[in-house]
């Protein structure tokens, strides 16, 4: 994969599976590897709004809790190792992605959502140790210095008991290309 939107969305395929063709338009992935653990939909693109059933699809309705992630890719990173000749060699290209949580909870207590923030957490993050080629996406994800860094806001409320709550995991993807 050497183009953004390549990487792009073969990231947002392998934490929310295949995109889903029962409406093409919407472009959300789902159902995915971490359905178990509230996520129900992963976005390759930012949408102006995210709609309820975005968060809770695919999930056991009595739940009261989902997510939708999505992917963003920030600064890129091209360096070159040139090998015999002018343009033959290999091209090192580092992307800064952020998986942007939003987690939508319907509970008295906001404790259960934050809880349910952090197991998503947690689940993000191993699916990242259990392939760090995110499904032959990238050569290598959350190997370079910074790691994967993590981080959780606490809830918004915006009415009665229903809460939002906006977290992140972020991490450097790694391709090579020839070039």
């Amino acid at each position: 994969m050497s183009t953004r939107e390549a990487v792009r969305r073969g990231i947002a395929e392998f934490f929310g599976g295949p995109l889903d063709m029962t409406d093409p338009a919407a472009q959300v992935y789902r159902p995915g590897p971490l359905l178990v653990n509230g996520l129900a939909t992963v976005r390759a693109y930012w949408e102006k709004r995210i709609e309820v059933a975005d968060y809770t699809t695919g999930l056991d309705p009595d739940r009261g809790m989902g997510a939708v992630v999505w992917v963003q890719l920030g600064t890129v990173t091209e360096t070159r190792a040139a090998m015999g000749g002018a343009t033959s060699g290999l091209r090192n290209r580092t992307y800064q992605v952020v998986l942007h949580v939003y987690h939508y909870g319907t509970y008295p207590r906001p404790e259960v959502a934050q809880g349910d923030v952090d197991q998503l957490i947690d689940a993000l993050i191993d699916l990242i140790h259990g392939d760090r080629t995110l499904g032959d996406t990238v050569m290598q994800a959350g190997e370079s210095a910074r790691g994967i860094v993590s981080a959780a806001d606490l809830p918004t409320y915006t009415e009665g008991n229903t809460s939002f709550i906006r977290a992140s995991v972020s991490f450097d993807a790694t391709v090579y290309i020839q070039a």
